[in-house]
């Protein structure tokens, strides 16, 4: 009869920095609204400086220009405060948001706000080089 051995394996990629394979963090995108709509409170900024299409942020901001892996952080204590958040702060976030999908920063797609987006928090790594 064969011998059973278990043992369980918990590692990431995306947390630990002293691993000889990762994903480098590149930035964080995070908005918090509280009891506010999201979408709402992110078309009043935009209408506040001026602009009516989303996709004019592109221009105004600069933001990665190739794809990046995203994770999705719940509960994230560095989100920012959308009520206190300065409008180009804000526009800024939700741009970031508004490119990305739960697994993918993706700068070609339309910048898409929903309310799902808008209230993810995400944390996106540079897959460039990456070979396991």
């Amino acid at each position: 009869m064969s011998r059973r051995r278990t043992e369980r394996v918990a590692a990431s990629v995306l947390r630990d920095d002293t691993s000889q394979i990762r994903l480098p963090r590149t930035l964080r995108a995070g908005l918090r609204f509280g009891d506010a709509d999201p979408l709402g409170c992110v078309l009043a900024a935009l209408a506040r400086v001026g602009l009516d299409d989303p996709e004019q942020l592109r221009r105004r901001y600069a933001s990665p220009g190739r794809p990046l892996v995203c994770r999705v952080v719940p509960n994230a204590t560095w989100a920012a405060d959308a009520a206190s958040t300065p409008d180009d702060t804000l526009l800024h976030q939700a741009l970031l948001l508004g490119l990305c999908t739960p697994y993918q920063y993706d700068p070609a797609r339309p910048v898409l706000w929903t309310r799902a987006s808008l209230t993810r928090c995400v944390e996106l790594h540079d897959a460039e080089g990456f070979y396991a």
